[in-house]
């Protein structure tokens, strides 16, 4: 799971969930989602493939993506909605947090919770982000923590736990960086979906996406200039790794997973995003050789257990088991 964009309208009500088109138009806004969570599920395995081919570090791979995916994006929305690209002032304060967060925080934290860890363990611990969302919800929002909730988290935060296997402390230390990559990616994401939300209901998708995609570009630019100036690749493999990341694990999964949120409820899609993790484990297995433990996949199935729990509303499980009754 990667740049996931907060392009997310509200939850759709029950009445407008109901009436939902059938056959192709209920069946494309499906495959859509699931193509965007195929696309993110590879990230980590690109990633692992690139190390591989080309002498590189990982701030460099991770500003070429998001340098490619702005530029891209920019190109288009200057000929298909110049509109988009006029940026108020008042929403730039906003957007160059979204971006610190989005981009220069969460990219660099994603890469090397794949490469300190697995890209398996990595992808596992990403999805902790709705659990610790609900935890920031309760904490500074005052939502509260109903008994359905407190499952979900406790499901959640034990299955991570065996992912990490804390359970062998030799384990736990050898990859203590990595886990802590992939924990603040998680915080970073789900504080990114919040703040994203709060700017959808102000301005448009389009303006929120550019705007924070160049904000968090620049910022990541700076570090990178700041850390590691001189490690660029040659131009030829720079322009592949650029458009392999920036298209496929940027542009192509959010454009696709925007379309079906629009036409799906928000709970339904993000259920579906749960494929991410089955396809960044069984290919992780079969391209890279990675493999988990019982007790890891024990902790896999509990933390997907866990999101699902969250992501479907408290009114659609009543209705559920009022109609199981």
């Amino acid at each position: 799971m990667t740049t996931r964009s907060p392009l997310a309208g509200a939850e759709l009500p029950p009445a407008a969930a109901s009436t939902l088109p059938v056959g192709r138009d209920r069946w494309l806004p499906i495959a859509a989602v699931l193509g965007a969570a195929a696309c993110w599920g590879v990230q980590g395995i690109v990633y692992v493939l690139i190390l591989d081919q080309v002498t590189i570090d990982g701030l460099t791979v991770v500003t070429l993506r998001a340098a490619t995916a702005t530029v891209l994006l920019w190109g288009w929305l200057l000929v298909s909605n110049p509109d988009a690209l006029r940026i108020p002032r008042a929403a730039l304060p906003g957007c160059a947090l979204l971006g610190l967060i989005a981009i220069t925080i969460y990219y660099p934290a994603l890469f090397y919770a794949y490469a300190w860890t697995s890209v398996a363990v990595g992808t596992v611990l990403l999805y902790l982000s709705p659990a610790l969302v609900a935890v920031g919800a309760a904490v500074f929002l005052g939502e509260p923590l109903t008994r359905r909730k407190l499952i979900a988290l406790a499901t959640t935060f034990v299955g991570c736990a065996l992912v990490v296997q804390l359970y062998q402390p030799t384990n736990l230390t050898a990859s203590a960086a990595g886990i802590g990559m992939g924990l603040i990616a998680a915080a970073s994401y789900g504080t990114y979906s919040v703040l994203g939300k709060k700017l959808l209901a102000q301005y448009a998708m389009a303006t929120v996406l550019a705007a924070y995609l160049l904000c968090g570009t620049l910022l990541l630019i700076g570090v990178k200039l700041l850390m590691a100036p001189g490690t660029w690749p040659a131009p030829r493999e720079a322009l592949a790794i650029g458009l392999v990341t920036g298209v496929l694990a940027t542009l192509a999964p959010i454009t696709l997973y925007t379309y079906g949120l629009r036409r799906l409820p928000a709970s339904e899609a993000s259920i579906l995003l749960t494929f991410e993790p089955v396809i960044a484990i069984v290919l992780a297995a079969a391209v890279l050789g990675e493999s988990l433990a019982a007790g890891q996949w024990l902790g896999a199935i509990s933390v997907l257990a866990g999101v699902i729990l969250l992501s479907v509303p408290a009114r659609a499980s009543v209705r559920w088991g009022v109609a199981r009754r």
